[in-house]
């Protein structure tokens, strides 16, 4: 058996036997094979993941995460709107007089179109950055030990989480359901991409949460700390 040099990247895998539905979209077609394995990341995620390749092709989670996100970011916009829309000419009204005549339906659907348009550019960003950002954190914890596909399968395993993103949609509460849900299923990918132990992905997963949280408490203390001070000049 032959042995790769150090710093090699691993060929591409061959087909599996079961592969993922979106994997092997050419026969199963584009829409179907979509719409499969959203389903199954919802519904059966470790499923998912034991079908889902460990590497050899970065396009399939590229796009399947675009247009995940797109999709869903979509729905939340619509939602939201649907919900504010009867609301924002009052308000408007009452601070900015005369704002109330203004066509808001136009302006709503001009502020929907550039959503859309402008919107696939930072999830494209967004992606690469989250799985940068995770993938340091997958070496600070030891979690690419025994990893075969290293960059690329942490960004498989943000990319296809992205179905969770779904949740979203649901009003008030559903940023935190589709960010507790990314975690799960984002830690079971983290393990099937990397073979590490569920305790390592948690804790690489966890650290850029946590700095999140603890950078927006210091910026809401320091507003709160400014605002008092200027109070009491």
């Amino acid at each position: 058996m032959s042995t790769l040099p150090p710093g090699t990247p691993p060929p591409p895998q061959p087909p599996a036997v079961n592969p993922l539905p979106w994997e092997a979209r050419e026969s199963r077609g584009l829409f179907q094979s979509f719409l499969d394995t959203w389903g199954l990341f919802l519904s059966r995620p470790q499923e998912a993941w034991n079908r889902a390749r460990e590497s050899g092709d970065l396009a399939s989670p590229l796009i399947f995460g675009l247009v995940t996100c797109w999709i869903a970011f979509l729905l939340q916009k619509a939602i939201s709107g649907l919900i504010a829309a009867p609301l924002m000419p009052g308000m408007l009204g009452r601070r900015f007089p005369g704002l109330e005549r203004l066509p808001m339906g136009r302006l709503a659907g001009a502020g929907f179109i550039a959503h859309a348009i402008l919107s696939p550019i930072a999830i494209f960003i967004g992606l690469f950055v989250g799985a940068a950002v995770l993938h340091v954190c997958c070496m600070i914890v030891g979690a690419l030990t025994n990893s075969r596909s290293g960059f690329e399968g942490t960004f498989r395993a943000v990319a296809y989480s992205e179905t969770t993103y779904i949740a979203a949609v649901v009003p008030v509460v559903g940023g935190l359901i589709a960010l507790v849900w990314w975690v799960i299923v984002a830690v079971m990918g983290l393990q099937r991409m990397h073979h590490t132990t569920s305790g390592k992905a948690i804790a690489a997963i966890l650290i850029p949460i946590v700095l999140c949280c603890v950078c927006i408490v210091v910026v809401v203390l320091l507003a709160g700390a400014a605002i008092f001070m200027h109070g009491h000049r």
